[in-house]
């Protein structure tokens, strides 16, 4: 079902660029970290503007347990590092929070 989610809605996205996330995961923690806290926090930003639920979903998600979230997503990332790490951390958090509409 991830893999769906995710070649369907980032093929695009994960083909158009050389960034993958095999290179991501080269990264020292601290800044794969960073990325993952920068992107989670930025799409929780604009997607509560739109939907206050889902919003607060994923800040609640991630900010209540971000080692736990960071590592959910690194599990997702080593398993399909072909993509590009934003397709990943968007994909999980759908997972996590519902369709990002």
């Amino acid at each position: 079902m991830l893999f769906a989610l995710l070649f369907g809605l980032f093929q695009q996205a994960a083909y158009a660029e050389a960034f993958k996330g095999s290179d991501f995961l080269t990264w020292k923690r601290d800044s794969q970290e960073f990325y993952i806290r920068t992107s989670v926090g930025m799409a929780g930003l604009i997607v509560g503007r739109y939907n206050e639920a889902q919003g607060k979903c994923l800040e609640d998600w991630y900010y209540g347990d971000e080692s736990s979230a960071n590592n959910q997503i690194l599990d997702v990332m080593r398993q399909y590092s072909t993509y590009h790490p934003r397709g990943v951390i968007a994909a999980v958090m759908e997972k996590r929070c519902g369709s990002i509409n």
